[in-house]
């Protein structure tokens, strides 16, 4: 039985198995709103990571891909950032089967017969301690799916659905190395707390012998949309929330960023983003000295999510003596999602 994990996330999801890894957006287009030029564009030699989905329970084809935030057709994204009731959405259905399929297309005995798997996921710590929305998931991924993606029909049977609470991922990540062997084994004593800067939420927990310390533990609706929302507040004209995200991931090494309205209207917004970073890193610093009444108490923070690279690491650096940033922390969920899989169930 093979083993998949999922990190379906607000903004971002991320699917791994032990053929691929996958990262692309939480939101689908429906084929209705597709440009009609856009499939003759394969004609042109023009290739884009948009790709056709069809499941039996919707009589809608929908469009998921890296490359549907390039066609600007914002207002008509499909998004399953919400804050309650986010497994119960439809959308949220539709991309979660999306996301079985997918990592399905790279087995072959998935288009020739039933394939079945072992699922883990990962929910906020607040979710996991609701059994109300564990059920709610666990109907959702569990049983057969059957996915059309571009005209091929691939069947998955998730025989048995791992939820975990997301910090559980990123420590697992931080704990095992790539074979599930021990390669941090002074983690297991200490005592740990690990941040998740998300885009819809920031999610800090306190971690002591596998163990959550509920007292050292908050869940903040205020993550990397509220960054990109700063930030478009200040533009003095209507702008795009999924470019802006864009453009600060894509000139945070450079420190460089400017908004493209078109090719010949660039607006450099460099002082702007800066200003906002340093805004959203304090308050996440104020947030953290919030929920850690007692600093010194930390042994070790880990820091994870994709907005990790974006915050002013110095500040965190600043009040904590010892921070792990994670690396590649997009994928750090996931891939610990699959370690935690591995160690329960094998492969």
């Amino acid at each position: 039985m093979e083993l998949f994990a999922l990190d379906l996330g607000n903004k971002q999801t991320k699917l791994k198995s032990n053929k691929a890894e996958y990262v692309l957006p939480s939101q689908i287009l429906n084929e209705n709103d597709l440009p009609q030029q856009l499939g003759n564009l394969g004609n042109l030699g023009i290739k884009r990571d948009i790709t056709m989905y069809k499941t039996p329970f919707d009589e809608q084809k929908w469009a998921w891909g890296t490359d549907l935030v390039n066609l600007k057709l914002d207002d008509y994204l499909q998004d399953t950032l919400m804050y309650r009731d986010r497994y119960s959405n439809h959308t949220f259905k539709l991309l979660a089967n999306f996301a079985l399929g997918l990592l399905a297309t790279d087995f072959e005995k998935a288009k020739n017969e039933i394939m079945s798997v072992t699922v883990v996921a990962g929910v906020p710590t607040e979710d996991y301690n609701s059994k109300e929305q564990l059920r709610g998931l666990a109907e959702v991924l569990k049983g057969q799916h059957q996915v059309e993606i571009d005209g091929t029909t691939v069947n998955v049977k998730v025989e048995t659905v791992l939820i975990i609470p997301q910090p559980i991922g990123t420590f697992y990540n931080v704990l095992l190395d790539d074979e599930g062997n021990l390669k941090r084994e002074g983690l297991l004593d200490e005592r740990v707390g690990i941040i998740d800067i998300g885009g819809g939420t920031i999610l800090i927990d306190t971690l002591l012998n596998f163990e959550f310390d509920k007292k050292a533990r908050k869940q903040y609706s205020t993550g990397a949309n509220d960054l990109y929302e700063a930030i478009a507040s200040r533009i003095e004209d209507n702008v795009s929330l999924y470019q802006i995200e864009k453009l600060v991931r894509a000139g945070i090494a450079e420190k460089q960023f400017s908004y493209k309205f078109s090719k010949n209207n660039i607006l450099d917004i460099t002082g702007i983003v800066e200003q906002e970073i340093k805004s959203f890193s304090q308050r996440l610093v104020s947030q953290l000295r919030s929920t850690f009444k007692d600093i010194k108490s930390i042994d070790t923070l880990i820091i994870t999510g994709g907005t990790s690279n974006i915050i002013d690491q110095s500040m965190i650096r600043a009040v904590f003596e010892k921070v792990i940033f994670v690396d590649d922390a997009e994928m750090a969920n996931v891939r610990g999602f699959y370690k935690y899989g591995f160690t329960e169930v094998g492969e």
